[in-house]
């Protein structure tokens, strides 16, 4: 996790996520788009889009867990 830069885009989206459920979709939709555009040319392995999803389903359940215990 965390391997680039775009991972802390992910793991924020997650967390704004939390705010505004519609990005959710979003993220998804695009995730999956990218996955089957780059994985059919080789480009994105499994192991990335898994680990995407990860980092966003990490930023958004520690936004409900802060978010929780206050």
């Amino acid at each position: 996790m965390f391997d680039d830069w775009q991972s802390i885009g992910h793991f924020l989206l997650g967390v704004a996520s939390f705010f505004i459920p519609l990005l959710f979709f979003v993220f998804l939709a695009y995730e999956l788009i990218e996955f089957c555009i780059k994985g059919g040319r080789g480009r994105e392995r499994a192991e990335n889009f898994v680990g995407d999803l990860l980092e966003f389903a990490l930023g958004a359940g520690l936004a409900a867990i802060a978010l929780g215990l206050l």
